[in-house]
């Protein structure tokens, strides 16, 4: 007779790994760096390399890069997402430098873990930086469409040719009026 403590599914945690990889669409890579690992170290885990058992805190750190739950990633019990998976709150949020500025306001946690896979790093990043006024969280569709204001300011300034080092054709973007000024004086 097993105990209630034993998983049900011992082995079936890493077609579940799998499973939440693919549904995410990431990559070994990518997962090791959300999660602080390896990529060899999550392909070893991935394919049955480890070994069957996998450690609890382990199982935190991939859950949680995955957002799914615990029990489901280790077990297959219970929902695969879960709100407090997903969108830690600020009290039970490790003291981690990545996550703590997200965590500060959970529809702007929301907001990144949706838009993470879809948006360039440079908008989470401002996103991560941003307070909105007041200091409340505003909720996630706010985020939402900040993120898509985001967006559209980084395609602008990318697609200017004064923020580009090297224009069109191979020519040198104009310089601004303090650096041909600066230039003068020299």
């Amino acid at each position: 007779m097993t105990s209630a403590r034993e998983p049900k599914d011992e082995a079936g945690w890493q077609a579940r790994l799998s499973e939440a990889m693919e549904a995410r669409g990431l990559s070994g890579g990518e997962l090791a760096r959300r999660s602080g690992f390896t990529a060899q170290y999550v392909n070893s885990m991935r394919s049955g390399e480890r070994g069957g058992r996998l450690p609890l805190d382990t199982a935190r750190r991939l859950a949680r890069a995955l957002g799914v739950t615990v029990d489901w990633l280790t077990r297959g019990d219970g929902p695969r997402e879960r709100l407090s998976d997903v969108y830690p709150v600020a009290a039970a949020a490790p003291a981690s430098s990545e996550s703590a500025p997200s965590d500060r306001y959970p529809g702007r946690a929301e907001a990144i873990a949706l838009l993470a896979s879809v948006v360039p790093p440079e908008v989470v990043a401002a996103l991560r930086a941003a307070v909105p006024e007041g200091d409340v969280d505003p909720g996630r569709e706010w985020w939402l469409a900040y993120a898509k204001e985001l967006a559209r300011d980084l395609r602008r300034i990318q697609a200017d040719p004064d923020f580009v080092p090297d224009g069109p054709g191979g020519k040198r973007a104009p310089k601004s009026e303090f650096s041909l000024k600066k230039a003068r004086k020299v």
